[in-house]
C-alpha cells in the first residue's frame, strides 16, 4: 500500500532536518507512492513478494531526488529494471549490467509531449507508438529533435497527420550499472562510440553506496538486436574485469545534486549578450557566478542539444584552468548554466576592445596555463573543438581558464569525428573540410591563439571567416609570424598549424616546450611588475563588474 508523509515505516519516516531536506523527502516519497501504485496496478508477480514495498523504497533511497524527479511515472517497470540492474552490479563478475530496448520519442503537441498524460487521448491516438517511451520521458532535448525531424519531413510535403512525419524514426536506451569509479562515465561513451552509435541524450545517477546508474538514449542502430555489439566492446574495452584494488567507496547522501534552483539565483548586471543567450553576473548561496541564460524565444534543436552537451562534460571536469561548473537549471524555459565568475574576463575582450599587449613573460604565463587546462581535457577525451581567445577567461588572481564547452565533445576511441564546429580563423584545416579529426584540431586552433597572444591582432583580419578559411585549406594560409619572434616560440607555432595533424605536438609536449622557453627567457622584473596595461585594464574592468 502507498504511503503518507507522516507514516513512519523503516527509512520512509521523515526525520527532523531542513526545510529543503523535508521538501525533497516528500518530493522522493510522492514519486515513490506513484510508481507503487502503478506496478500493483500491472500485477507483476515481483511485486507481491513480501518486503518488495522495503526494497523497491530503498532503491529510490539510494539514488538522488532528481532521479525521482525526472523518472516517467507512466514507465514504472522501467524503475523495476533499473532495480534489478543495481542490484546484479553487485557481484563483480556482472559489471557492468546493461539493458537494452528500442524507444519512441513523441512529437510536441502545442508545447506538450505526447509522452505525458497531459495530452488528450484523441491526439495520442492519432499518434501511433510502436515501442515504449524512455524512462526520462519529458526530455527537452530529445523532443526538441523530434521537432527537427517532423519539421524535416514537413518541408518535404509529408503534412498528413496520420502519414510518418507525426510518427518518430525508433531509437535505443541502453541502461548501465557498475561502481561508480573515475572515468566511468568515460569508458561507457567509449563502449557506445565504438560500436558506431550517437549519443542524443544521457541521464547519470550515482547511488549512496557507490554505484552508477546511467541512461543513454542513442541513434544509429539498423537493427533491433544489439546486445552482442556491446558484449563485444565491452569485452574488447576490458570492462568485464575489475582487476586491482576497489576504489574506496564514499558516502553519497544525494546532497551533491548539480540541478540548481533558479529561485536561489541572484542576477546582477549583464555582463554580455548575443543572439541566443545573455550573461550575468550573480551570486549562489552567496558565491560570485557568471550566469549563462538561453533566451527562451530562440530554443531550436541545435541550441538544446549543445546546452545539454555543455552541461554533461562540464559536470565531470575539475582543473584549476578549466573554468569550475557550479550547476545548472535543466528545466524549461529557464535553461541556464551556473559557472565561477571570471572576474578579469576575456582574453580577447583584452587584446582587441582595450588594445592591451603582452610582453613576453607574460604571454608565457598565459599560453602554460591554457596548455595545462587543454592537456586535462585531452587526458580526459575530451576535445573543445572552439578554442579561441574569447574562451580563455581570467580570474581575481591572474590565473587564465579554459571555458565555454558547448561545442566540445567525449572523443570516441578510434579518434574519428567529422562535424564541422568551431570558429573558422582558428578552425583546423581538416575540420572545415569535414575530415575526421581528432585532439590535434584543438593544437592548430592553440596555434593561432598563440600567435594573437603575440601580436594582439585578430587572426586573418583583412579577411573574411569564410575568406580565410578557404585560404588556409586550399593555399595553406597561416598567419604571418613577426621577425622578431623568439626562435623557439616561432617553431612552435609553425608545429602547431602543420598541415598533417600527425605531425602537431600533444599539449603535453607544448607545456615542456613552453616551461623550458619560460625558464631561458626569465622574467627581468616584468612578470613581477605585470604589464601596467594589463594592470590597469583589468582594474577598470573589476570596477565594472561591481
Amino acid at each position: 500500500m502507498a504511503m503518507d508523509d507522516n507514516e513512519s515505516c523503516g527509512s520512509r519516516a521523515m526525520e527532523p532536518s531542513s526545510p529543503k531536506q523535508n521538501r525533497l523527502h516528500r518530493q522522493k516519497l510522492e514519486v515513490f507512492n506513484q510508481v507503487l501504485t502503478r506496478l500493483q496496478d500491472l500485477n507483476l508477480e515481483e511485486v507481491k513478494l513480501p518486503g518488495f514495498e522495503d526494497h523497491l523504497w530503498l532503491h529510490f533511497n539510494r539514488l538522488p531526488v532528481r532521479y525521482a524527479s525526472d523518472v516517467n511515472v507512466e514507465r514504472a517497470e522501467d524503475v523495476l529494471m533499473h532495480k534489478r540492474l543495481l542490484d546484479q552490479a553487485e557481484d563483480p563478475a556482472n559489471r557492468p549490467v546493461f539493458d537494452v530496448r528500442l524507444v519512441q520519442v513523441q512529437p510536441m503537441y502545442n508545447g506538450v509531449s505526447t509522452n505525458t498524460v497531459d495530452v488528450n487521448s484523441s491526439v495520442k491516438d492519432e499518434i501511433p507508438s510502436i515501442h515504449p517511451p524512455p524512462t526520462f520521458g519529458s526530455s527537452p532535448n530529445l523532443q526538441a529533435l523530434e521537432i527537427h525531424d517532423n519539421k524535416a519531413h514537413v518541408n518535404h510535403g509529408e503534412s498528413d497527420i496520420n502519414s510518418t512525419s507525426r510518427s518518430t524514426r525508433p531509437m535505443h536506451e541502453i541502461t548501465f550499472s557498475t561502481v561508480d569509479k573515475p572515468k566511468t562515465l568515460t569508458q561507457l561513451t567509449n563502449i557506445i562510440s565504438e560500436i558506431g552509435l550517437n549519443i542524443e541524450e544521457a541521464h547519470v545517477f550515482s547511488t549512496t553506496d557507490g554505484f552508477s546508474l546511467d541512461v543513454f538514449v542513442v541513434d544509429g542502430w539498423p537493427y533491433e538486436e544489439q546486445t552482442p555489439c556491446i558484449q563485444l566492446a565491452i569485452h574488447e574495452q576490458g570492462q568485464t574485469s575489475e582487476s586491482g584494488s576497489e576504489s574506496v567507496k564514499i558516502p553519497n547522501d544525494g546532497s551533491d545534486d548539480w540541478e540548481i534552483d533558479i529561485r536561489l539565483l541572484k542576477f546582477e548586471n549583464k555582463v554580455a549578450s548575443g543572439s541566443f543567450g545573455d550573461l550575468y553576473k550573480g551570486t549562489y548561496c552567496s558565491q560570485e557566478v557568471a550566469i549563462k541564460v538561453l533566451k527562451p524565444e530562440h530554443l531550436n534543436m541545435d541550441m538544446v542539444k549543445e546546452f545539454s552537451q555543455e552541461v554533461f562534460i562540464m559536470r565531470k571536469i575539475r582543473h584549476k584552468h578549466v573554468v569550475q561548473f557550479i550547476g545548472a537549471c535543466t528545466r524549461p524555459p529557464n535553461l541556464c548554466i551556473v559557472t565561477e565568475f571570471m572576474s578579469r574576463g576575456s582574453i580577447y575582450t583584452f587584446l582587441h576592445k582595450q588594445r592591451g599587449a603582452f610582453k613576453l613573460p607574460t604571454l608565457l604565463k598565459v599560453a602554460v596555463d591554457v596548455s595545462k587546462g587543454m592537456s586535462y581535457l585531452h587526458q580526459n577525451n575530451i576535445i573543445h573543438r572552439d578554442l579561441k581567445t574569447a574562451n580563455l577567461l581570467m580570474d581575481e588572481h591572474g590565473v587564465v581558464k579554459v571555458g565555454d564547452f558547448g561545442v566540445a565533445r567525449v572523443q570516441v576511441q578510434t579518434g574519428v569525428m567529422t562535424a564541422e564546429t568551431g570558429t573558422y580563423r582558428w578552425m583546423a584545416p581538416e575540420v572545415i573540410e569535414h575530415k575526421p579529426y581528432d585532439h590535434k584540431a584543438d593544437v592548430f586552433s592553440f596555434g593561432v591563439v598563440l600567435w594573437e597572444l603575440l601580436t594582439g591582432e585578430i587572426p586573418y583580419a583583412y579577411l573574411t571567416p569564410l575568406q580565410a578559411a578557404i585560404g588556409v585549406v586550399q593555399q595553406g594560409l597561416r598567419p604571418t609570424i613577426p621577425k622578431d619572434t623568439h626562435p623557439k616560440l616561432a617553431e612552435l607555432l609553425e608545429k602547431c598549424w602543420q598541415q598533417d595533424p600527425t605531425q602537431r605536438p600533444d599539449f603535453s609536449e607544448i607545456l615542456d616546450i613552453l616551461q623550458h622557453l619560460t625558464r631561458e627567457v626569465g622574467g627581468d622584473g616584468e612578470d613581477k611588475q605585470k604589464d601596467k596595461s594589463i594592470g590597469s585594464f583589468f582594474s577598470a574592468l573589476r570596477k565594472g563588474h561591481h
